[in-house]
C-alpha cells in the first residue's frame, strides 16, 4: 500500500460552490528509494530529483451541480537531475519537458548559504512549504504539479495554482506589514516590507510523458 502525505489545493480559477481538489500520492518504489537516502546529517544540500513516470485520475465526487473534481497524482518512478548547484536551502536543477521535478528539503537550520553554519533542528528543519522561488518555477514550467519531500516520509505536492493573488483583505488587514523581528528566519531582514504576490500568470496544460 502506497504512503504518502497528500497535498490538498482548491482551485481559486472557479466559483465558490465548485472547489477542485488536487491530491497528491508517491507510491512504493520511489518513496522507499527517497526514505533509504534520507539523512540527518546537518552538513548536506538540497537533492533534486525529476519524476519520469506519473499518472493522473480525476473522479467526480459529487452526483449535482456544481461539480465537485477531486484530481489525484500519482508518482511512480524517479532519477536523480543534474544539479548545477545546491546549498543546504536551494538546488539549482532543471528537469526535461514534461518530467515534473521533486527536491528535497534538508533537517537543517543555517545561516544563509554556507553548510559549515547549519545545525539539526531549529525553526527552518523540516519545511515542507514551497518557496516563491518553487512556485514561480512551476508556473514558468507550466508543471502540473512538483514536490517536497521534508522528512523520511513526509511529501508536500504543490501545483501552479498555489501561487495566486492575494485575498481581496489583505491590505486592510495589514495595519503594519513589518515582521516581528522575534519570528525572523537568518535570510530574512526585519526592515523588509511584506506584501502581496502577483497575479497567477495560468498554470497551462501538459500531456502525461
Amino acid at each position: 500500500m502506497a504512503a504518502a502525505l497528500m497535498g490538498v489545493c482548491a482551485a481559486s480559477a472557479r466559483p465558490a460552490g465548485a472547489q477542485a481538489v488536487r491530491l497528491g500520492v508517491v507510491m512504493d518504489l520511489p518513496r522507499q528509494m527517497l526514505e533509504k537516502l534520507w539523512t540527518d546529517d546537518e552538513h548536506q544540500t538540497e537533492r533534486a530529483y525529476c519524476v519520469t513516470d506519473w499518472s493522473y485520475g480525476v473522479y467526480h465526487v459529487s452526483r449535482t451541480k456544481p461539480v465537485q473534481d477531486d484530481t489525484v497524482f500519482r508518482v511512480f518512478e524517479i532519477r536523480e537531475a543534474e544539479t548545477d548547484a545546491a546549498t543546504p536551502i536551494s538546488a539549482e536543477f532543471q528537469c526535461p519537458e514534461g518530467m515534473p521535478e521533486l527536491h528535497v528539503h534538508t533537517p537543517t537550520t543555517c545561516m544563509g548559504e554556507d553548510v559549515n553554519t547549519c545545525v539539526a533542528g531549529g525553526l527552518n528543519a523540516f519545511s515542507c512549504q514551497p518557496s516563491r522561488g518553487d512556485l514561480e518555477k512551476i508556473v514558468q514550467r507550466h508543471d502540473e504539479f512538483a514536490v517536497i519531500q521534508c522528512d523520511k516520509r513526509a511529501f508536500r505536492f504543490y501545483y501552479p495554482s498555489d501561487y495566486g493573488p492575494a485575498p481581496p483583505d489583505y491590505a486592510s488587514s495589514k495595519s503594519d506589514n513589518r515582521r516581528d523581528a522575534g519570528n525572523l528566519t537568518p535570510a530574512m531582514k526585519a526592515d523588509e516590507q511584506l506584501g502581496p504576490p502577483p497575479t497567477d500568470p495560468g498554470s497551462g496544460s501538459r500531456v502525461k510523458p
